[in-house]
């Protein structure tokens, strides 16, 4: 027996996973907001209106700077959450097999057949938690998630092309974006802006909380990765990449899935990131040759190969 197996538990759970993919949606853009009134508010009482003017001055020319401050007070807010659904899932774990063992304690004072008093059932299952295990995670999954991220890069290219013949307008506001980002303007805040942070806070999000809750509330996998995975796609904020990341989205669901922690799939994303900025141009700089019909076609194979190889692991949630 599950300790969610309760109806108000399920449905619980199910509200939770909605409210944490609004939250992921909707908190990047609030905190943004806060931080441009802590620096307005802060630089004009220290510096009056000039020193508000070099301020966002100096925010508007090092993007990456903004955005790693911002996923900074992101990360703090999804990571108490996710500190707060492990502990109370510890207690009452831990109230469970308290329950329990009190339940076998008077059916042997008793000296009765513990079946005959009601105290024989098993165990309930502790409910799902959001899982950072490496140890005891299998060698091949970490070598799984950088080609499912190697392969995605290039799949992406596939992805991208088909919105530039069907969406054009939409490939145009992706590029003035990418443009107004710095994600080309490489440095110790890019990184932590782009390869560091990003994949940190974002799984723990979307493939943590999202799964775990959606898990708790008995939805099939199969369902809980779609919904996560369009929340995923949602959250960028623009038709091209939310069609490439709702993809990715599904992959990296599976990934957690498979390996029962979220931990591979922030090397993943990691991975993934770095590929699509710096990693692309040092691709392309020692590889010019390589045709279009050749890389998509690699990525669809290295695809494959992570996901067939992803699927002998054992697939289940991930579980702490």
């Amino acid at each position: 027996m599950s300790v969610g197996s309760t109806w108000g538990y399920r449905i619980r759970s199910f509200v939770l996973a909605l409210v944490v993919f609004i939250m992921m949606i909707e908190l990047p853009t609030l905190l943004s907001a806060v931080v441009l009134d802590f620096v307005e508010t802060v630089s004009i009482q220290w510096g009056g209106y000039e020193a508000y003017a070099a301020a966002f001055t100096y925010l508007s020319s090092n993007p990456n700077v903004f955005s790693a401050v911002v996923y900074l007070l992101f990360g703090i807010v999804v990571f108490a959450w996710v500190l707060v659904m492990r502990r109370r899932g510890s207690r009452i774990a831990e109230d469970a097999a308290d329950a329990r063992a009190v339940g076998e304690q008077a059916a042997n004072a008793a000296s009765a057949p513990a079946a005959q008093l009601g105290f024989a059932s098993p165990a309930p299952e502790p409910p799902a938690q959001v899982s950072f295990r490496v140890r005891g995670v299998p060698r091949a999954v970490w070598f799984d998630a950088v080609l499912l991220a190697l392969g995605m890069q290039f799949v992406t290219t596939l992805l991208m092309t088909l919105v530039l013949l069907l969406f054009p307008a939409a490939m145009e506001e992706y590029r003035s974006m990418i443009d107004a980002s710095g994600v080309s303007e490489y440095g110790i805040a890019w990184f932590l802006a782009t390869v560091v942070l990003p994949p940190i806070v974002e799984e723990m999000g979307f493939r943590g909380l999202g799964l775990t809750y959606l898990k708790r509330a008995g939805v099939p996998f199969a369902v809980a990765n779609v919904l996560q995975a369009v929340a995923f796609g949602i959250f960028h904020m623009n038709l091209t990449q939310g069609i490439y990341t709702c993809v990715l989205g599904l992959f990296m669901g599976y990934a957690a899935h498979a390996s029962g922690s979220i931990v591979p799939v922030m090397l993943l994303h990691a991975v993934y990131n770095f590929m699509g900025t710096m990693g692309q141009e040092l691709l392309y700089a020692v590889a010019p040759w390589m045709p279009y019909w050749f890389e998509v076609g690699l990525g669809v194979v290295l695809v494959i190969v992570a996901v067939l190889s992803l699927r002998d692991r054992g697939v289940h949630y991930p579980r702490s």
